[in-house]
């Protein structure tokens, strides 16, 4: 097939579904000729009552308003809801094992030993540790805050020691091998 028979065969489709899906012909002009028989007008009266009495029906059926009653409880306060009745009996207060409260303790900053610096002078070495947080990259050296939580107390070869400035607690952060 050459391209003019696509063509043809094409537009030969699309001209047969236009045809087939076409609305259909104007349905007022069709209404207004139905109504204008007699037989039709007293179907339509008809058709007009029983719309009338299934409205009528319907407001009839309509849940009669009722007045306004506070509610028992509010959702949005916890201290004012009532007692609440259990199914389960509650225990002696012999079996109830007595939990103490420990108290919070933070967990260790997310920071992790990258690397060891060494500066060497005359009078020594003084060694920097390279540690990594989520505020970045830090070099800090002995007597050096971290985050605002810890000071570093002693920097070795391959590991720095923290001191927490809350409790005193220490932590040691090694060279990942």
């Amino acid at each position: 097939m050459t391209w003019k028979s696509y063509a043809a065969a094409s537009g030969a489709t699309v001209l047969a579904g236009w045809l087939a899906s076409a609305p259909p012909e104007n349905a007022a002009n069709g209404a207004a000729v139905v109504r204008a028989r007699p037989a039709r007008a007293t179907v339509s009266t008809a058709s007009a009552s029983d719309i009338q009495e299934q409205a009528s029906r319907l407001q009839s059926r309509i849940r009669r308003e009722t007045s306004y009653v506070r509610p028992a409880r509010n959702p949005f306060r916890f201290s004012e809801s009532g007692p609440v009745a259990s199914a389960i009996p509650a225990p002696e207060p012999s079996n109830v094992p007595v939990q103490v409260a420990t108290p919070f303790v933070p967990p260790p900053p997310t920071v992790t030993l990258v690397g060891m610096a060494e500066d060497r002078a005359e009078q020594g070495s003084e060694r920097t540790a390279i540690l990594s947080s989520p505020e970045g990259v830090l070099l800090v050296r002995k007597g050096d805050d971290v985050l605002g939580q810890y000071r570093v107390t002693a920097v070795d070869e391959e590991a720095v020691e923290l001191t927490s400035v809350a409790d005193g607690s220490t932590l040691r952060l090694s060279l990942a091998r």
